[in-house]
């Protein structure tokens, strides 16, 4: 089974990644898709990466320390990030170089998050396309993130 099963909110008409070549990115684009905080994205986290601070696993503590109740690992936004490049936009011909995100509030299990990327540069040189990313938290109605993504394309031309 895979995390992608979990993640999106559209229903999946094929597995493939897409495939846009380095020359036909433009600066100024931009796109989208919506992922959820589900359960399944959550159980996997902690099975792969066993992070069970108080704050992530345990409603009760993490209301004392005034959070609605346990607050999503930052990281879980990041795979969304890397899912995002390399199956939607660019796609299948893309390595992730560089992430920048500054969280901004936190999310919850089944929070729907929305996240759009903007082409800002173009690096011909090393075919690296940079964008700006926005994460908004669409169930909470805020920011979640926001940040910089650095992505190499090696498409053939």
């Amino acid at each position: 089974m895979t995390l992608a099963l979990f993640w999106r909110i559209e229903p999946r008409v094929t597995k493939s990644a897409q495939a846009n070549r380095y020359e036909d990115i433009c600066e100024g684009r931009t796109d989208s898709t919506d992922y959820c905080i589900q359960p399944g994205v959550y159980e996997h986290f902690l099975a792969a990466f066993g992070d069970e601070s108080p704050i992530h696993v345990d409603d009760h503590f993490a209301r004392s320390r005034g959070f609605d109740r346990r607050v999503m690992h930052g990281a879980i936004l990041n795979g969304f990030i890397s899912h995002f490049v390399g199956m939607v936009f660019p796609g299948r011909d893309s390595l992730l170089l560089a992430v920048d995100l500054r969280y901004a509030k936190p999310c919850y299990l089944g929070d729907v998050i929305h996240l759009e990327t903007v082409v800002t540069q173009k690096m011909d040189s090393r075919r690296v396309v940079a964008f700006d990313i926005t994460m908004t938290n669409t169930t909470q109605n805020h920011m979640a993130a926001r940040g910089r993504i650095q992505v190499m394309v090696k498409s053939q031309s």
